[in-house]
């Protein structure tokens, strides 16, 4: 007991540096997605915003499930009163800092309201994203640890998400999926217990609900997505894509690939198209009509007779001895190969071990 007393002072005394150094004067934090939020979507934005802002404020990572769940309960007891004509307006940075100054305001860590330390600690995450001669980044990513706690959703078996998405002809849609692809995994009535189930449903649902969106405000943007759910503590990995983006587990110098890209020349997506009405031909690749490099995706309204937003599911039952997880769009793979990626990271973990 004196040990988790001592561990738990230690933390609770970096919640109360991190609370000591929050900006009170911030505004409102933007929303990234141009279009107008419906009610569907006020959850997505309102974790987007939270979890955007704590990173920039560099909250403890243990911290950041439990404060983004209690934030968004405060949104939705203020449902009414900030939401109106169905465009989200509220101020997430004064929520948040709220809710920080209500756990920090008890001197005794013995007996704060804080969650204990996990007991399962959070993976070690990097990303990286260079547009490479695109005049802007029209790519997006999503990383949420403890799913399960920031929906309240009853759980001790946590799981953790990761999201890819390539865009093109705008940032809508990468956008779009990547603020609400997991809201809607948690909302699914399959979710938790059948998470491929769920992953199917999300996708659909943000199918449709942006394609509505594209509809009404003329949006014409698309994106790739991979989407990872990982399950540490029952081993257990699901991917689920559309598009030509591209997961890998590395393990003691072993790649598993994890997705079969839907390419147009991939015979049974090749297949599919013609049955359409379709055609795949080669202008520098192979496209979708002469135009699209990929055969499935999010958005692309214009072609969505022929590009699916219906996803590929994989489950993987891992051993425990994995050292990557590695997502990368398509412009890493044609570049650099899997074992380039692989030898490269254990490379620099050997160099620098400390980052």
């Amino acid at each position: 007991m004196a040990n988790f007393l001592e561990e738990y002072a230690e933390y609770f005394k970096n919640f109360q540096e991190f609370v000591a150094k929050l900006n009170y004067e911030d505004d409102l934090l933007p929303s990234n997605l141009k279009c107008r939020t419906g009610q569907e979507e006020l959850v997505g934005e309102c974790v987007e915003w939270t979890l955007r802002y704590l990173r920039l404020t560099k909250c403890p990572q243990s911290l950041l499930a439990f404060l983004t769940k209690t934030a968004l309960d405060r949104v939705k007891l203020k449902n009414d009163e900030y939401t109106q004509e169905g465009v989200l307006a509220p101020n997430m940075v004064e929520i948040v800092n709220e809710v920080c100054l209500q756990y920090c305001g008890n001197d005794n860590p013995a007996l704060s309201t804080l969650p204990p330390p996990p007991s399962v600690p959070t993976p070690i995450v990097s990303t990286c994203a260079i547009k490479n001669s695109r005049r802007r980044m029209e790519n997006r990513h999503a990383i949420v640890e403890d799913l399960d706690v920031i929906f309240n959703i009853s759980t001790s078996r946590p799981t953790n998400y990761y999201g890819l998405f390539d865009g093109h002809s705008g940032v809508d849609a990468a956008t779009y999926c990547s603020t609400h692809m997991h809201c809607f995994i948690a909302q699914s009535p399959k979710y938790p217990s059948d998470p491929e189930g769920a992953m199917r449903d999300a996708f659909a649902r943000t199918e449709s609900l942006f394609t509505e969106k594209c509809n009404q405000e003329n949006i014409n943007s698309g994106c790739t997505a991979l989407c990872v759910l990982h399950r540490p503590l029952d081993l257990q990995l699901y991917a689920a894509w559309v598009g030509d983006s591209q997961a890998i587990i590395v393990s003691q110098n072993k790649i598993l690939r994890l997705v079969n890209p839907h390419k147009p020349e991939r015979k049974d997506e090749q297949k599919r198209i013609e049955q359409a009405g379709g055609v795949v031909l080669f202008y520098g690749t192979w496209r979708v009509n002469g135009q699209l490099a990929v055969s499935r995706a999010i958005g692309d309204v214009k072609h969505k007779q022929f590009v699916s937003g219906v996803p590929e599911i994989t489950s993987v039952t891992l051993e425990g001895d994995e050292d990557f997880l590695v997502l990368g769009c398509d412009g890493l793979w044609d570049s650099v190969k899997e074992v380039e990626v692989a030898s490269t990271l254990y490379e620099q973990l050997q160099n620098e071990p400390g980052k």
